[in-house]
């Protein structure tokens, strides 16, 4: 380690690489624009960068066509050299030097080119935002898909809960919750479609979701059981509805909370047949009955707005609506 604390000795002995270090301190800058902040030619900037990567005060990182340099983080050290232990001279040494370079103040000119650089960026960017206009939605659902936001939103709720995912068909939400959640229960009458869920390729690796074959008429789950019911397109499938939000209430605990996806009420039959629906959908209000019946409060219903048809039947789906509710002790 005493190279090391030679290296950092060193690296600081020139009163160059003291002003570079302040000001890579302050801000992350290219070569191009330390020549541009500093008046220096680009060969004695990155000669001087390479002494002080060497002692591990600046990093770099590569942004496109771009490298920028930066005084280096807690987990910077030089290449081929291990970082000492907590407390080590040349740890101490390394952390007051960066201590230093933050706080010594930069004189006025050197600021305002900063500042130069910095606006340049900023306009840069807004020019950028400027050309793609109304493609920017086309290009983030490209990089990043078109339900990650919802994937954030859902961090909101605690980890902790037991789910059920009732009705769960092929699984298709399965991932999503086992990701999210302690534990999933997927409850489906269909053993073909309870097959296909257990046998979803991303879920093979996933230990934490347990199938119970059983439908809505009689839940196969212990009363109090989940913190989370969801019965997402489900309901219109059961002859008895309020019965089932009653078996719903049973398996949720004391102050749990449901939640049900449901179509508007509608009269396309062509729709109705082909999906195998037992009812046609339910009005909100006529559903927010039965929940309250069945022993939920704190009922919201919110309409889907971007739940949208894919195929060729657009125009003949019925709009869907989302309820939710806590569970009311008894």
């Amino acid at each position: 380690m005493k190279s090391l604390m030679g290296t950092i000795f060193k690296a600081m002995a020139d009163p160059t690489r003291q002003r570079l270090l302040e000001v890579l301190s302050r801000q992350e800058l290219s070569v191009s624009e330390l020549v541009e902040v500093l008046g220096l030619p680009q060969s004695t900037v990155s000669r001087h960068l390479k002494v002080l990567r060497e002692a591990g005060l600046v990093v770099d990182r590569r942004v496109g066509a771009a490298v920028l340099h930066a005084a280096g983080g807690a987990a910077s050290w030089p290449v081929g050299q291990d970082k000492p232990s907590d407390g080590h001279p040349a740890v101490e040494l390394r952390e007051r030097l960066l201590d230093w370079a933050v706080h010594e103040p930069l004189d006025g000119p050197t600021r305002e080119r900063i500042s130069r650089i910095i606006r340049r960026r900023q306009a840069a960017s807004d020019d950028f935002f400027e050309r793609i206009g109304t493609r920017w939605d086309q290009l983030r659902c490209e990089a990043f898909g078109e339900a990650f936001h919802l994937e954030a939103l859902a961090a909101l709720l605690p980890a902790e809960w037991i789910v059920a995912d009732i009705g769960s068909g092929t699984g298709y939400l399965l991932p999503d919750l086992a990701a999210r959640f302690r534990r999933v229960i997927a409850v489906e009458p269909a053993g073909a479609m309870l097959e296909a869920a257990r046998s979803r390729p991303e879920l093979k690796a996933i230990d934490n979701i347990e199938f119970r074959e059983g439908s809505l008429v009689r839940l196969p789950l212990v009363p109090g059981e989940v913190d989370l019911a969801i019965a997402s397109l489900v309901l219109h499938h059961v002859p008895e509805p309020p019965g089932a939000l009653k078996e719903l209430r049973r398996v949720i605990r004391d102050g749990g909370h449901l939640l049900i996806i449901e179509q508007r009420e509608h009269d396309n039959a062509a729709f109705h047949e082909r999906m195998g629906d037992h009812w046609r959908g339910f009005a909100p209000s006529r559903l927010q009955a039965w929940a309250k019946t069945a022993g939920f409060a704190d009922i919201r219903v919110s309409p889907l707005a971007h739940a949208r048809p894919a195929g060729r039947h657009t125009g003949e789906v019925p709009g869907l609506y989302v309820l939710t509710g806590r569970a009311v002790a008894r």
